[in-house]
């Protein structure tokens, strides 16, 4: 892809939208957006993907659960998973120009400190909105960058996960993380998606940059979570996404468990000069200019 060489503002970037994508509300200011999960009625404000789009429920819980030093948000997906076409729980809220959200997170098995089922993870994703359903929906359609954490394809050993995803082709990769909390961070500016983790008491660590001039002002911004991708693949196989994703998997084997203690959503801070996934910039020069 090639690099974009300006970086476009909140309102700037808005005005790049496609009639009928931004254009259907005022976006809302990111502050207001934010959700330290301490409050049950906040739940109205997210929507989910498979509700928006009419697929089956991929939940298996979903709750603000109070504890004493705050709420988290407690998920629990079913067997699923966000990779090419196939679909798993994904709560958002339409973000409109650049953004710079990050959630805290701590990543588990129901039973087990670390989840048993491989591609056990949760995190942000950042993904184009699609106007479709069941019966209009086709594959190659899907675009959106993440960033989560959990189990990979190695039992027992936490990683971070980045991916980018378009026209459906999606490209991975896996970087070793701390387990326990551990905090998830994507900023956007422009074209320019960079992807941060941070382990407590540590500095923020850039996971990757991705140059997407390809979507639109208006993207779906929130948490997703998948577990149990072998179950899928059993059932299904490889090419067997539209399948799954309207009959699911109900006598799999999902274990992950994801409590989000806050989602905190901030203007970026402003930057100028070459792009943030120009290859001459240095992570520690990226991480200077969009702040801690």
């Amino acid at each position: 892809m090639s690099l974009v060489r300006t970086t476009l503002t909140l309102f700037s970037l808005s005005a790049l939208a496609p009639v009928g994508v931004a254009a259907q509300q005022a976006p809302r200011a990111p502050a207001t957006l934010t959700d330290e999960f301490n409050d049950p009625a906040t739940l109205s404000r997210w929507q989910w993907h498979h509700r928006v789009e009419g697929w089956p429920d991929l939940t298996r819980k979903v709750a603000i659960e109070p504890r004493t030093e705050g709420g988290v948000l407690r998920l629990e997906p079913a067997t699923s998973g966000w990779y090419e076409d196939w679909h798993a729980p994904f709560l958002f809220q339409e973000v409109t120009g650049d953004f710079d959200v990050t959630v805290r997170l701590k990543i588990s098995g129901r039973a087990s400190d670390l989840p048993t089922r491989t591609w056990s993870l949760a995190g942000l994703m950042a993904r184009q909105p699609r106007k479709v359903t069941p019966a209009t929906w086709s594959a190659g359609g899907e675009d959106w960058v993440f960033i989560t954490t959990g189990i990979g394809a190695r039992p027992a050993f936490s990683v971070v996960e980045t991916k980018t995803t378009v026209d459906s082709r999606s490209h991975l990769e896996l970087l070793p993380a701390c387990g326990g909390w551990i905090e998830l961070r994507t900023v956007r500016t422009g074209a320019a998606f960079v992807l941060l983790s941070r382990c407590p008491g540590a500095e923020w660590q850039v996971r990757a940059r991705f140059d997407r001039p390809d979507l639109p002002a208006t993207l779906q911004v929130g948490i997703a979570a998948y577990t149990d991708w072998d179950s899928m693949q059993a059932r299904f196989g490889q090419d067997g996404a539209a399948q799954f994703n309207v009959a699911g998997v109900p006598d799999g084997h999902p274990d992950l468990v994801v409590l989000a203690d806050y989602i905190r959503f901030r203007a970026p801070t402003p930057t100028s000069g070459k792009p943030l996934t120009d290859a001459t910039v240095s992570d520690a020069e990226v991480v200077r200019r969009i702040g801690g």
